[in-house]
């Protein structure tokens, strides 16, 4: 089980034995936002692995929310580079490289054959 898959597993498994109640988050822990999300979303080739896509057409943005611009889009056929992950909008997203056409950034790794990358950017 993937880091990320055990982390979730337990912070459900602790709000449910407080009976619901959720202590809230350091800043740090939260996802970045609007344009910060999209103009310096900090990264490194921390995995290396080449991965997929699970579907075509799949947009690879500047940053890990939908808010950000797409520079490009993957196939299923493609290589991709996949270099860390890093929490974003609805869950997490990894930086990725498209060896086939040469762009490079994010794709949520619900898109991603295996979940992305397996190492936190």
């Amino acid at each position: 089980m993937r880091l990320r898959t055990k982390l979730a597993a337990v912070a459900m498994g602790a709000v449910a034995a407080t009976g619901g109640l959720v202590v809230p988050t350091t800043a740090a822990v939260a996802a970045e936002s609007g344009a910060l999300a999209c103009s310096n979303p900090s990264w490194s080739t921390k995995d290396g692995r080449t991965g997929h896509t699970n579907t075509n057409y799949v947009n690879i943005r500047t940053g890990p929310t939908t808010d950000c611009t797409s520079v490009g889009q993957a196939q299923m056929s493609h290589n991709l580079r996949l270099d860390c992950y890093r929490s974003g909008e609805g869950g997490t997203w990894s930086h990725v490289k498209d060896v086939t056409t040469g762009r490079s950034g994010w794709i949520k790794d619900s898109l991603l054959d295996g979940y992305g990358a397996n190492r936190a950017c």
